[in-house]
C-alpha cells in the first residue's frame, strides 16, 4: 500500500471558502511516496500502512450497517477542531448515538505520518500539543493528505475522517462543519431551543469576540446564547468565584443540545418544510451533502427516526489520563500505541 503526501501546506485556511491563506515554502524534489515493498519470493503478506500505530480503540461503537455523520467546528483563533461529534443512524437498533470526542485524546501516530510532517515543519511534531486529535485537521492539511483526492476532497477532513475511522473502527458517510456565524442563524431560524443551563455562565474574551452571560435554569437560547452555552468551559458562577468546569463538562453540555435540538426541531412538521430547511442549511453548514437527492435521503432517515421514536443515546468513551510529550492528554482505553517509547 502506498501513501502520497504533498510536501506544501498551509498554516491555516479560511473555513468558509476552504482556500488556502498562506502556503509555506519547502524545497523538495517532489511528493513522499512511503511504499511497503512486496516480495516476489517467497510470498509474504504486505503490512498494509497506516495512520497511526495501530491504534484501535478497546470495542465497537457503532453498527457498521448504521449511518455516521461527523460533526465538526473549528476553535476560532487556531487550526483546532475543538467539536468533534459523530451523528450515528441505527436503523436496525432504532437509536441515534451521538458520540462526542474529547480534544484531547491521544493519537500515537506512525513514523511515516511523523516523517512527512518534518519534511514541511520540523518542529510541529515537537509541539505539546502535536497528538491531540483536535489537531488532527492541521495535521492532514500540512502533509497535503491524499492530494485532495479522498472521497471529501479536502485534506484536512480526509485525514480526520479516516483516523476516526482508523481508530474507532466507525465509517464517516458524511461531514458537516458548523460555522460560528451560521450555528447562530439556525438556531434563530427554528426559533431557539429550550434548555435547562446547569450552572452560572459567565465568561467574556475580547480576543475571541466572546461573551457568555446565561443564568442558571430552565430556558429559551437564541442563536448568540446557544453559542456562548455550547462553548462555556470556564467562568464565573453565581457567588463570583471563577470555575474552570473542563472540557467534559462543555462536551455533555453540547451533547445535550444536540438532544434537545434534536428533539424540538426535527418534527414531521419541520421536514414538511425541506425545501426551506435545506436552504437555510446550505446558506450557514459546509457539508458533503451537496445533492437534492442526498438530502432527501436524509430527510428520509430523520422522518423514520421521527415516526419510530429512535431513542438518543450518549455514548461516553474510556480513557485514562496521562501527561505524553509535555501536554495532559486522554489515552483511550487499551488502545494499541504501539512502542510507546516516549510515554
Amino acid at each position: 500500500m502506498i501513501f502520497t503526501y504533498s510536501l506544501s501546506g498551509s498554516d491555516q485556511k479560511d473555513i468558509d471558502t476552504f482556500d488556502v491563506v498562506e502556503d509555506i515554502v519547502v524545497t523538495s524534489p517532489g511528493p513522499i511516496v512511503v511504499n511497503i515493498p512486496e516480495e516476489d519470493d517467497p510470498p509474504a503478506a504486505v503490512e498494509e500502512a497506516t495512520i497511526t500505530k495501530k491504534q484501535k480503540y478497546f470495542e465497537e461503537l457503532v453498527s457498521p450497517d448504521s449511518t455516521s455523520i461527523l460533526i465538526m467546528a473549528k476553535e476560532p483563533t487556531y487550526f483546532n477542531f475543538d467539536t468533534i461529534i459523530i451523528l450515528n443512524i441505527d436503523k436496525t437498533e432504532k437509536k441515534v448515538k451521538l458520540i462526542n470526542i474529547p480534544r484531547d485524546i491521544y493519537i500515537d501516530y506512525s513514523d511515516e505520518i511523523i516523517e512527512a510532517v518534518r519534511k514541511v515543519i520540523s518542529y510541529y511534531p515537537d509541539d505539546p500539543g502535536f497528538y491531540k486529535i483536535n489537531a488532527v485537521p492541521s495535521v492532514g492539511d500540512h502533509i497535503n493528505y491524499k492530494n485532495d483526492q479522498g472521497r471529501f476532497k479536502k485534506d484536512y477532513i480526509d485525514f480526520l475522517a479516516d483516523v476516526i475511522e482508523e481508530v474507532f473502527s466507525i465509517h464517516v458517510d458524511d461531514y458537516v462543519y458548523v460555522r460560528v456565524e451560521g450555528f447562530r442563524n439556525i438556531v434563530d431560524y427554528f426559533g431557539g431551543v429550550y434548555i435547562d443551563v446547569p450552572v452560572r455562565m459567565d465568561y467574556e474574551d475580547p480576543y475571541q469576540n466572546l461573551k457568555i452571560d446565561l443564568q442558571k435554569g430552565y430556558q429559551r437560547l437564541n442563536g448568540h446564547q446557544a453559542e456562548g452555552f455550547v462553548r462555556f468551559r470556564q467562568g464565573y458562577d453565581e457567588n463570583g468565584n471563577f470555575v474552570n468546569y473542563g472540557d467534559l463538562f462543555r462536551k455533555n453540555n453540547q451533547n445535550k443540545f444536540i438532544k434537545a435540538f434534536i428533539d424540538q426541531h426535527v418534527t414531521l412538521k419541520n421536514l414538511g418544510k425541506l425545501a426551506g430547511v435545506a436552504e437555510i442549511v446550505k446558506k450557514n453548514l459546509r457539508t458533503s451533502v451537496d445533492t437534492w437527492d442526498e438530502i432527501v435521503d436524509y430527510a428520509a432517515l430523520a422522518e423514520e427516526a421521527v415516526n419510530n421514536g429512535y431513542k438518543i443515546e450518549n455514548v461516553s468513551l474510556e480513557f485514562t489520563d496521562k501527561f505524553i510529550k509535555g501536554a495532559s492528554y486522554l489515552v483511550l482505553k487499551e488502545a494499541e500505541i504501539g512502542s510507546g517509547g516516549d510515554m
